[in-house]
């Protein structure tokens, strides 16, 4: 099936799950809730949407959510909720997206391929940087109908615990805004690791000090350092340690050396 863009709709495939995204705009994705059928999901929807910083909410033909209750569960989100725009077909509410991902907890002949919520954060991000991109949601009760997926450039399901998969509808909305949010904000500040050499220094200084203490030996007299040492570098090689690390443990191996030549005194 061919798209609005001429693009071959097959064209989100696995290739493009694991490469590295851009920054996106999140003003170019919109969350598009299909006939919701709960006031209280539609608030709170509108909620998370503001906590991951989304504000495109579309509702195709809803229940009416013009009521205390969705006020109540969407917070201080009410802006993101009245700002939601009403259409009365999905395909209306469709015509101005260039990608469209459709989540579903259903799996069948024609719901493939199907990504995982990681496997669709890249191409989902990539296509977002210049292009509209709607994200569906389907009913509480039945999801996304089978002819309703067919519309859909990719699928996607959101991994959840065998005995009881079915998600809330707000939060399916929430595991997804937040995957997004996440994988362009991330929470871990980026650091610069160690030059090669001075690590390198560092395990040869390490080598030395446990060869002084004697460390390594076992009880036939057999020395097994290059063991140990592959295991430190194993250990170290997991956190790619700063400078500061380096020269840090540096110091301790010559406290050591200092106390141990002191004993021996």
């Amino acid at each position: 099936m061919v798209n609005k863009s001429g693009a071959d709709k097959s064209g989100a495939d696995k290739s493009a799950a694991g490469k590295s995204p851009g920054k996106t705009h999140p003003e170019n994705i919109s969350i598009v809730l299909v006939e919701p059928q709960s006031p209280g999901n539609i608030g709170s929807s509108a909620r998370v949407m503001k906590n991951t910083g989304f504000r495109n909410l579309l509702l195709v033909n809803p229940v009416d959510y013009i009521n205390d209750e969705a006020f109540s569960f969407a917070c201080n989100a009410i802006d993101v909720l009245k700002g939601a725009r009403v259409f009365k077909t999905l395909d209306s509410a469709l015509s101005d997206s260039r990608f469209i991902v459709g989540t579903t907890r259903r799996k069948g002949r024609i719901r493939t391929p199907l990504f995982t919520l990681d496997e669709a954060l890249a191409p989902i991000i990539t296509m977002a940087q210049k292009n509209p991109v709607s994200i569906l949601f389907g009913r509480e009760d039945r999801g996304l109908k089978n002819e309703e997926i067919p519309l859909c450039d990719m699928l996607v399901e959101i991994p959840s615990h065998g005995d009881y998969p079915s998600l809330n509808l707000s939060h399916a909305v929430f595991a997804v805004c937040h995957a997004l949010f996440k994988a362009e904000n991330p929470q871990s500040p980026s650091i610069t690791a160690a030059p090669k050499n001075d690590v390198e220094n560092m395990y040869a200084h390490l080598e030395e000090v446990l060869k002084k203490l004697g460390y390594g030996r076992n009880k036939k007299g057999e020395f097994l350092i290059e063991s140990i040492m592959r295991n430190f570098r194993r250990l170290f090689g997991r956190c790619a340690l700063m400078e500061k690390e380096v020269n840090m443990i540096r110091g301790v191996l010559t406290e050591v050396e200092k106390k141990s030549s002191e004993g021996k005194r």
